[in-house]
């Protein structure tokens, strides 16, 4: 077999299969293509998919989309900021949500500029830096400090006036929402 048809037998056997006519653009938008049941046909997306009609439920985030939109960091750049813990919304608005917390100083309000980003709600938390959860990769502990406004942190039933130890499973309230703090890295276990 000559290598030209090699070649061309190659190219047709990794030519996907043409698209059905029910796998046409979307009516209500040509930029998008209905999604099928035949997983063969799916193209991930580098962005997220234009909001559906009524009809159309489904909408799929690529990954990296996804972790953007929820305010962590997108699996690519994960080892540039690796996880080191979490905070876990356990009462008020935004009840069984999370944020990441990263190496350094998180710091914790509802604007967008904030490292960790809690905002379902909750009004009584400052917009910028309620408080900061620091991790010290060096000593393998972390601290809670409050973020200098006038809006209180409290540790248990205690209000945080200065840097406080935090081991892993305390409760943090600031406003009306309660936090667990759920810690990855300590003694035991660091990414360096």
């Amino acid at each position: 077999m000559e290598d030209n048809e090699k070649t061309r037998l190659i190219r047709r056997s990794v030519q996907p299969p043409p698209l059905p006519p029910e796998a046409a653009a979307h009516p209500e938008n040509p930029d998008q293509t209905r999604i099928l049941s035949r997983p063969e046909l799916e193209v991930p997306s580098a962005r997220p998919a234009p909001v559906q009609a009524e009809d159309d439920k489904t909408v799929i985030l690529s990954p990296p989309a996804r972790a953007h939109a929820q305010g962590e960091t997108p699996l690519s750049d994960a080892m540039s900021d690796p996880l080191v813990g979490w905070l876990v919304v356990v009462s008020g608005p935004g009840q069984g949500n999370f944020v990441r917390l990263g190496h350094g100083m998180n710091s914790i309000g509802r604007a967008d500029t904030q490292r960790c980003r809690i905002d379902f709600g909750d009004v009584e938390i400052s917009r910028k830096t309620h408080a900061t959860v620091t991790y010290d990769p060096r000593g393998r502990k972390f601290y809670l400090m409050h973020g200098g406004g006038q809006n209180l942190t409290y540790l248990g039933d205690e209000p945080v006036l200065q840097p406080a130890i935090l081991t892993g499973g305390e409760l943090i309230s600031i406003g009306k929402t309660t936090l667990k703090f759920i810690a990855l890295c300590g003694p035991d276990f660091d990414w360096s």
